[in-house]
């Protein structure tokens, strides 16, 4: 029985909120029912989005007895109201029960938005009245309250929180249809006006008539005070027409409306330029434009098939109202309907505009045809037209029968090509059957054939030119090719006799001739004259100027000069009979002397070439350097004429396939084949080196070899390789070493002396400047020693005696000692020298040798260092190496002199230009003491900025500890 009591009661909680579906009436009936039930006080508080506020109905009493006030709850006061709205099921506070009215089933992620909001930001509870509402997921619509509720209503509570919010989604959806058929009534009689208005815009056939109608139409009908119209034309917008009032401005060219559309802010370019409609308030127009505008304005892109035409702007003119949305959509409406009048009228336009041409050109091309330089003639059936040259060639009227046409035609009436004479004249006549019609059109080729000939004839004299210059050329011997051109003129221009003269150097010679006439030619000669004019001369018998004709009882000559970059000539033909000699003939003679110059040319050039070649191979024979020229394999494709001489083989040559190698000692043939293969790495370059080349009887031969990679070069096409004998440079060395030694050792006891008595010198009591004299005299000597001992020890390095003494040995008190004895040479030359040696370990080397190096650095140092200039000398550890640093101001060394810094007799340019004497022994020495003692020398240098020379000591073998 509670089952059914309750069962009745839902009945009529469902018919009051389902009586009726206005939203304000459902609140009344439900509130109306729940006071009968029982319930003290009922309220329904429903969400406003607009004013984020709870609007609640309030009912007190009971039965029909009661009354009802409104209240509005802001939701960002969190009241329990506010609280309720966003809980997950009913709440109660005492007697109150607080139900959440919500729309959709779902979760219900503001009750809890900690563990359930996945958006971003994520809600809070103290944050979701502000973020919730905004959510998509949101479907909280309200609260229902309900105060007093008896025991019997209190189950039913959250399914009457279900039916309030059914009836609130009916009354939403009553009210949604309600709208929608409103809207749906105004659009229909909206369409029904425009469709009317848009016949009326779409029946002017002009473009202008179309803008004037819808101008009128908009002002008429819809009550707009102005309507302007601005059309676009190549980018820029620009005013047409203006309707404000009873008043219409055609303002084309007048207008202030230009404004470029890519560039211009102006509202009507914007719209133009996003082909969009823009509602503009008065404020937001440009000052000079908003005088006389009404509150807003309205600008309507025209638009055709996607293309912007132009902007419709329409307002209510001074004072005037805003034009509305649906002002908007009809002006809208009818500037669709315009843009396609527009366009149509366009196209009317130029389909009229094309006719009126097409006749024009019509009669034009008539005009045309009758000027054409070719014959045509158009059949239609059997009938047609002639233009003027056709009838001139046919000899008909403007009017013709196909029956009437020559019938050496009918080819070409069939569509093909022929070629006809007619009157005379050649004609080529091509034929061409377009439908039902037949174009024939006669071109003459009088003209063409003519010149086909001419130019049949000149291939035909041009290729007899060529087998004359391929056949003189073939000839061996000035006078064998002489003969062959002779021989081929008179076949070429059908003469008895012939003669070929060149003049090289002032001095004439008849090179060859066909008549019996022995010594000079007779005067007066033909060719002389022609020379001397240089242009062809005929004579005839009995003219008496050429002796020739006359002695030999010739009937005619022609004598054709040439000339070449060295020499002048001519050929002489001569005839027995008369002949006719033409301008075309003389013409093509004189064709053939230019051609006979180029051949005479090559010939004179090979006597020389042949005289030249000669001439080398008879240097070369005597030669004593060898040239060889080989292949990329290194394969003897030229060998000097000396080379057989020179190594012992006669006159025999090498084999085909011999290697250079071959003819070396072996262990210089890996050496050998290296160069070859670093000249094949380097075109261009020339590389260096010293082999042992075999003599016949096997004696090893010692030569310097230059090579140069010359395969590119076209005339050489090979790698290049010259040797020199170096034995007589060999004996000259070993005998200037044996000088220099002997010299050496001779000049060592006067040295010693006179450093002795130097020595004992300053240990007697001297006044100072004797003391300075003494010291400069024991450092002078000091200094020739040090040259004698530079040019012994390289007499020892090139005979492979130079040797080091190597003990442990602390460098720094020698060193020391050292710069010491340069003391007075830095003071005498005005340079400040320092000295900054550190502790070193104990190091594995010759002591004397070690001093040498040394000296010789500082020695350079102070010779290239000008007054006021600085020197140093620095030794330290680093790392496992010790290292001695002697640095200068001085000129420097040239960046192109620093490879052969180390060779030996080398010397920079900059020393011979300061007057700085040397041998250019001591590098070349101090690289291989240091070599000698596992170490390297290097030198860092800047042309004016002076130079630092870096040795660098390994400590391989090193002693503990090390010298004070």
């Amino acid at each position: 029985m509670k089952f059914k009591g309750e069962l009745g009661v839902l009945g009529r909680f469902q018919r009051a909120l389902l009586s009726d579906l206005k939203p304000k009436q459902i609140l009344r009936n439900l509130l109306e029912v729940a006071t009968e039930e029982g319930v003290e006080r009922a309220a329904l508080f429903l969400y406003h989005p607009e004013t984020r506020e709870l609007m609640g109905e309030v009912a007190s009493g009971r039965g029909r007895h009661h009354t009802v006030s409104a209240i509005a709850l802001p939701l960002y006061a969190r009241g329990p109201v506010q609280e309720a709205f966003f809980a997950e099921g009913p709440v109660r506070l005492g007697e109150e029960w607080l139900l959440p009215v919500v729309g959709e089933k779902g979760v219900r992620c503001w009750a809890d938005p900690e563990r359930r909001c996945t958006e971003r930001p994520r809600a809070t509870r103290q944050s979701r009245f502000l973020l919730c509402p905004s959510c998509p997921r949101f479907a909280a619509k309200g609260v229902l309250s309900l105060e007093g509720v008896p025991p019997s209503l209190k189950p039913l509570l959250p399914l009457l929180a279900q039916l309030t919010a059914l009836a609130l989604k009916n009354g939403e959806l009553l009210q949604e249809r309600d709208e929608a058929l409103a809207r749906l009534a105004r659009n229909a009689e909206a369409l029904a006006h425009v469709g009317e208005l848009a016949r009326e815009v779409a029946k002017p056939l002009e473009p202008d008539e179309v803008l004037w109608v819808l101008a009128r139409v908009l002002h008429e009908r819809f009550g707009f005070y102005r309507v302007t119209v601005a059309l676009v034309r190549e980018g820029v917008l620009l005013g047409h027409l203006t309707l404000r009032g009873e008043e219409a401005f055609w303002t084309q060219e007048v207008s202030r409306i230009r404004f470029p559309l890519g560039a211009s802010s102006d509202p009507l370019a914007q719209a133009a330029r996003e082909g969009r409609t823009l509602l503009v308030p008065r404020e937001a127009l440009p000052e000079v434009v908003a005088q006389g505008m009404g509150a807003s304005v309205a600008m309507v892109a025209i638009l055709a098939e996607g293309e912007v035409l132009g902007v419709l702007a329409v307002d209510h003119g001074p004072g005037g109202r805003p034009v509305s949305e649906e002002e908007v959509r009809y002006a809208e409406l009818l500037a669709g309907v315009a843009g396609v009048a527009l366009r149509n009228a366009h196209l009317y336009r130029e389909k009229t505009q094309l006719s009126s041409a097409l006749a024009a050109e019509r009669a034009r091309l008539s005009a045309l045809l009758e000027e054409l330089p070719d014959g045509v003639v158009i059949l239609e059936g059997e009938k047609g037209v002639a233009n003027a040259r056709a009838r001139e060639i046919l000899g008909s009227g403007p009017e013709i029968q196909a029956k009437a046409l020559p019938p050496s035609l009918a080819p070409a009436l069939e569509g093909g090509r022929v070629e006809v004479v007619l009157g005379g004249r050649a004609y080529s006549v091509r034929g061409k059957p377009l439908g039902e019609v037949r174009l024939l059109v006669l071109h003459e080729i009088t003209e063409r054939i003519r010149m086909e000939r001419a130019l049949k004839e000149q291939a035909t004299f041009t290729q007899a030119l060529l087998d004359l210059a391929e056949r003189a050329l073939a000839e061996e011997g000035l006078r064998a090719m002489a003969r062959g051109v002779v021989e081929r003129l008179r076949r070429l221009f059908a003469a008895e006799e012939g003669a070929l003269v060149a003049e090289v150097g002032g001095e004439g010679r008849l090179l060859y001739h066909t008549f019996p006439w022995e010594g000079t030619m007779p005067r007066p000669n033909l060719l002389e004259v022609a020379l001397e004019e240089e242009k062809p001369r005929v004579a005839r018998a009995g003219e008496g100027t050429c002796a020739l004709v006359e002695g030999l009882g010739l009937a005619q000559a022609v004598a054709v000069p040439f000339k070449g970059e060295a020499f002048r000539g001519g050929f002489l033909l001569a005839y027995r009979t008369p002949k006719a000699l033409g301008e075309r003939i003389l013409r093509r003679m004189g064709q053939v002397g230019s051609l006979v110059a180029l051949i005479l040319e090559k010939a004179l050039l090979l006597e020389r070439l042949e005289a030249e070649e000669a001439r080398l191979f008879a240097l070369l024979e005597h030669a004593q350097d060898l040239v060889y020229i080989l292949d990329r394999e290194g394969r003897i494709r030229f060998a000097s004429p000396n080379v057989p001489t020179l190594l012992g083989y006669g006159r025999e040559a090498p084999k085909e396939e011999a290697r250079a190698w071959d003819f070396l000692h072996p262990e210089d043939r890996p050496q050998a084949q290296a160069l070859l293969q670093e000249l094949l790495a380097s075109p261009g370059e020339v590389r260096t080196a010293q082999f042992r080349v075999l003599h016949r009887d096997g004696t090893p031969i010692p030569m310097e070899a230059w090579g140069r990679n010359l395969l590119h070069d076209p005339r050489v096409q090979g790698v290049v390789v010259a040797l020199r004998d170096l034995r007589p440079r060999l004996e000259a060395d070993h005998l200037k070493s044996e000088f220099i030694a002997a010299v050496s050792h001779e000049l060592r006891t006067p040295l010693a002396v006179i450093m002795g008595l130097a020595e004992l010198l300053q240990e007697e009591p001297l006044p100072p400047s004797a003391q300075e004299s003494v010291e400069l005299i024991r450092e002078s000597a000091f200094r020739l020693k040090t040259m004698v001992d530079n040019l012994l020890d390289t007499s020892r390095l090139e005979a492979g005696r130079f040797e080091v003494s190597k003990r442990p040995v602390d460098l720094r008190p020698l060193l020391l000692d050292l710069a010491r004895s340069f003391q007075g040479v830095a003071r005498l030359s005005g340079v400040d020298f320092r000295v900054e040696v550190e502790e070193l370990p104990l190091l594995e080397a010759d002591p004397d040798r070690m001093a040498q190096v040394v000296g010789n650095l500082l020695n350079n140092a102070f010779k290239f260092t000008p007054p006021g200039g600085k020197v140093s000398l620095r030794a330290r550890v680093q790392g496992e190496a010790v290292v001695l640093k002697v640095e200068d101001t001085g000129p420097g060394i040239p960046k192109e002199e620093l490879p052969k810094l180390f060779q030996r007799y080398a010397r920079a340019k900059n020393a011979s230009a300061r007057g700085v004497s040397g041998t250019g022994l001591g590098l070349f020495i101090s690289k291989h003491i240091v070599e000698a003692h596992g170490g390297r020398i290097e030198v860092e240098t800047e042309e004016g900025r002076g130079s630092l020379f870096r040795v660098i000591l390994p400590l391989d073998g090193a002693h503990p500890g090390g010298g004070g």
